[in-house]
Formats: C-alpha cells, structure tokens, sequence
C-alpha cells in the first residue's frame, strides 16, 4: 500500500488520553489498518484514545464504522474509551447524524472529548516473561496462582490457571518466540494476556462437521467472559481472556 493510500497517524499524549489526528483517505483499503493500527494504541491503557478527524477524508458515511469496531474489539479489553473529535461543523453534524453516534462519541473540540472522558477504574498489574520452553507453563501456573493469592482472587484459581496454561501453551506451540504473561485486575475482572512475537492471529475454527477445532481456545472460551486477540505494537500479538472475580473492591494488597 502506497503512503497516498494510507491513513497518517500522529499521536500525543493529552492529560493521559492518547490523541491521534488523522489524515488520508478513509475508504475500503485504508480501513483495516487504520482499525489495527488504533487498536494497537489502546493496549497500553491510556484514559482514552482520541481521533481527531477534520483531516481524514471520509469516502463514504459506513466507513465510519472503522471507530465502532476499534470501540467494540477493546470493550472488554483493555477497557479503553474510543472518542472523535470533529471541529468543523459540517463535518459534526455529519458524524453526530450518522450511526457511528450510537458507539462513540463526537465532540466539538479537544478540551471537550478530555473533560467527558470518566477517571479509569483502579488496575493492578503484573508481568512475567518466559521463554519457549515446555518449562514455562509450569512457572506461568505458579506465577498465576502467586499472584490471585496476592489479589485475594483465590475463589477463581482454578479458572484462572486453565485459561493461563492454554494461552502459554498455545504460544509455545504456535509461535515458538519468547512470551509474556500479563495479569491485570480491575473491580470485578481479571484480565489474563500473553503477549508473543508471531503477528498471526488466534482463531477458533469449525470443520466443515460443525466440530470446533483447536481444544486450548475452546477452553479458552468457555471459562471466560470474553477472550479476542489484538495485534501489539512490535508486530506480534496479544491474546486475552476475561474472568469475573465478582464485585468485590481491590484489597490493599502490594502490587
């Protein structure tokens, strides 16, 4: 894809919102990578990502949905709030008027998108790295249950460590590249993701039987709330699943 026929990112940080201001064409060929692309930036859980668009030209109104699919792929995880920000009036009234409006909000002005965006839940985090080894599923399950002890989330262990065991397994099979594993608590979630270097995405598949194929995801799926995979920033990916912990407030244990 020529730079004519891509859509131009320049991002900031604005009082913890990743802001963006787009230019290019937004059409049928710019749309999928402009939806990675910003998924990309909302894994590192800034308060929200802010596309600013009086320069993105739009070739037609459902292109629009390129923002509601960036919303909906990170509703669940990491639970970032998408906003446009269209100063042009025409251009307002255009995004307000149309269906994108019912997913994500448009404002009139920078300062405005800040001030509407809510003060993110608590999070606590931790991270382990681990190499391809058959080794590392054993010390992923140990890091696991070490830290839902720590959370005092013992309650769901045993999902914990299954979904755990298949995403690390998964990775080593699959990508065969160092990985990382990444708790993330938020009040009533628990978000496990491992992140490694293979950019090609986890699928659950049928057969043409109907059957489902690939047992780790349909684990995977079945203990979770939610579980999806977002390409990350190096050109790898990240897969994730979300458990309910119940609506119990973070305890005041060390992160």
């Amino acid at each position: 894809m020529s730079t004519a026929e891509r859509v131009l990112i320049r991002q900031r940080d604005v009082a913890g919102c990743t802001v963006v201001d787009l230019a290019g064409r937004l059409n049928a060929l710019t749309y999928g990578e402009l939806r990675d692309n910003l998924i990309k930036l909302t894994l590192d859980q800034p308060r929200a990502l802010i596309a600013q668009v009086d320069d993105l030209d739009i070739a037609a109104e459902p292109a629009l949905a390129v923002f509601s699919a960036v919303r909906m792929r990170t509703d669940e995880w990491p639970s970032v709030p998408v906003l446009l920000v269209a100063h042009d009036p025409e251009r307002h009234r255009m995004i307000a008027g149309s269906a994108i409006r019912r997913f994500v909000p448009v404002h009139t002005s920078l300062n405005a998108a800040i001030e509407a965006v809510a003060e993110p839940p608590p999070r606590r985090r931790r991270t382990a790295v681990f190499l391809p080894l058959p080794s590392s599923s054993h010390g992923a399950r140990a890091f696991v249950q070490e830290t839902c002890r720590d959370w005092n989330i013992r309650h769901r262990l045993e999902d914990a460590l299954g979904i755990a065991t298949e995403l690390v397994e998964n990775a080593i099979t699959h990508a065969g590249t160092a990985l990382e594993v990444r708790l993330e608590l938020r009040t009533g979630y628990l978000t496990i993701a491992v992140r490694d270097e293979d950019p090609h995405p986890a699928v659950l598949r049928q057969r043409p039987s109907g059957r489902l194929q690939g047992y780790g995801l349909q684990v995977i799926a079945a203990l979770s709330r939610a579980w999806g995979c977002s390409p990350a920033q190096d050109g790898g990916k990240i897969v994730w699943a979300v458990l309910s912990v119940g609506p119990r407030r973070l305890a005041p244990f060390p992160v």
